[in-house]
């Protein structure tokens, strides 16, 4: 038999060929999908401490990641008027105050910082599905908690689509209609929601029931000294509540209720002509209290645990949610709108908004957007950031007092032709918008994308299980690490605030 070595040597040479020039091949893409490069060598490719393929980051330009261009005029902003210093390894916020003014956009929350014995200092973070069920919101509060002092969860809905996974809280609840701008088709009126874009109407007689708990912060969330119901009444609406399962009393009554029983007792004794008039009039009455714009703040103090409340009667009456606080220190309310890229705010009644800010004022507003709005292959945002200019504008003229702070969409990532994990174009761009928004509205702005580590940074985070394995949303271990970048950034800009000022 003859030996044939050198056929198989000639055929490994064939095939060794063959790959290396698939690997000279333009990109091709199946079905949107770009298709994996052929790399046989990129087990012995030099590598950055990151794990990258030096060697690649120019050819991955074409692949429309990361290093993709950025329009110019996106980039272009007015002068800063302040920009914090900060130790290496930090991204500062960037104050784009207007120039002529005295004071710094930031400056307003880092005076309030100084009362903060005397009074609550109130956060609002508004945000999409990156802070359900207070995903980061939650160790915020608990580190500022921590350092100034405050107790409770803040605002929490009467239900949300995460009451049941939320772990700050554990809620109960029975006998609501709710009404949220993410469910349109249940006969939502924007008119009638409030600042969480919800509102919850009780039929008959309603409950609810919620409790803070130990899981992260104990002795912070597990109790409350204020708890403070946020609602516009109707005629005959009565409260009542009891804390740590004690003795009922009452929170708030409007007239004498009328009982489903003996409403049922009074129509079958009047006649039909009556039963068309008193049907008429209670209508009208209940259109008008729900046109009205109206929010009523009714608050209990104590050592609160768990706090239970019972709703009877009050046709027309709605209800926003129950806030549990400290007397003082600080508090954060969790406002997370899954779907939405913030635009739903402007839609948020200005008459309402101000009617919040007189009974629960903010001296920061966080708007905190981008997930359901960057997209692989858009460059322009413009229209996107010109519509969050007027959300700004919107907070600006219901909470003149209060510091806006615009939080940049963090990495979210893809994989790339190489098979690596790179940030998903588009992503660079509308941070870009982003930024410049906050410029033109002379806000502040923070840039999340950098201070997570830029390019593939989410990717690190799935590896370290602080974020999801759809590479777009962080898990509560990823919120506790973007929540403390955030509160050593918030506590710099106090440093640098009273180097300043003091």
């Amino acid at each position: 038999m003859k030996n044939k070595h050198w056929q198989t040597f000639l055929l490994v040479l064939l095939v060794l060929v063959a790959l290396i020039g698939l690997f000279y091949l333009p990109r091709m893409k199946m079905f949107d999908t770009d298709l994996r490069r052929v790399n046989i060598l990129s087990d012995v490719q030099r590598r950055d401490k990151d794990g990258k393929i030096l060697a690649e980051v120019v050819a991955d330009s074409l692949d429309g990641y990361v290093e993709q261009g950025i329009d110019s005029a996106a980039i272009k902003v007015k002068q800063l008027h302040y920009v914090d210093s900060v130790p290496a390894g930090m991204t500062a916020t960037e104050d784009f105050a207007d120039m002529k003014g005295v004071n710094r956009e930031m400056d307003i929350f880092y005076a309030a910082l100084d009362h903060v014995s005397e009074r609550p200092v109130r956060i609002a973070y508004f945000g999409d599905s990156y802070i359900e069920g207070d995903i980061l919101t939650m160790d915020l509060r608990g580190l500022l908690q921590q350092k100034y002092g405050g107790r409770g969860v803040g605002f929490v809905e009467i239900q949300c689509v995460s009451s049941d996974f939320r772990r700050s809280l554990t809620t109960k609840r029975s006998g609501w209609s709710h009404y949220h701008a993410n469910e349109k088709g249940r006969g939502f009126k924007a008119s009638l929601q409030g600042p969480a874009g919800s509102y919850f109407i009780p039929s008959g007689s309603a409950t609810y029931e919620m409790r803070g708990t130990k899981n992260v912060y104990p002795n912070l969330l597990d109790t409350a000294e204020v708890a403070t119901v946020y609602f516009t009444p109707g005629t005959g609406l009565n409260i009542n509540y009891a804390i740590n399962g004690g003795e009922s009393q009452s929170l708030f009554s409007n007239g004498t209720p009328v009982e489903p029983e003996t409403y049922e007792e009074v129509i079958e004794e009047l006649d039909s002509d009556s039963v068309v008039h008193y049907k008429t009039v209670t209508r009208q009455v209940a259109q008008a209290t729900n046109d009205a714009c109206y929010v009523k703040a009714e608050s209990v103090k104590g050592r609160i645990g768990k706090f239970n409340m019972k709703i009877s009667g009050g046709g027309g009456s709605r209800f926003y949610g129950v806030a549990l606080d400290g007397q003082h220190g600080i508090s954060v309310d969790n406002f997370s709108m899954r779907g939405s890229g913030g635009q739903h705010l402007l839609k948020v009644p200005q008459e309402t908004l101000r009617s919040f800010a007189a009974v629960r004022p903010y001296d920061l507003i966080i708007l905190h957007f981008g997930l359901n709005v960057a997209g692989p292959k858009q460059k322009d945002y413009s229209s996107y950031v010109s519509q969050i200019g007027k959300v700004v504008e919107h907070m600006k003229d219901a909470y003149p007092h209060a510091s806006i702070l615009i939080v940049s969409i963090g990495d979210r990532d893809a994989r790339g032709s190489d098979g690596q994990m790179h940030t998903m174009g588009g992503i660079q761009e509308l941070v870009s918008y982003q930024r410049k928004m906050a410029s033109d509205q002379h806000v502040a702005f923070w840039n999340l994308y950098e201070a997570m580590g830029g390019d593939g940074s989410l990717a690190k985070m799935v590896e370290n299980k602080q974020a999801n394995k759809d590479y777009t949303h962080i898990n509560f271990a990823g919120g506790r690490h973007l929540a403390e970048l955030l509160f050593d950034v918030l506590m710099n800009g106090k440093k640098n605030y009273d180097n300043r000022v003091h």
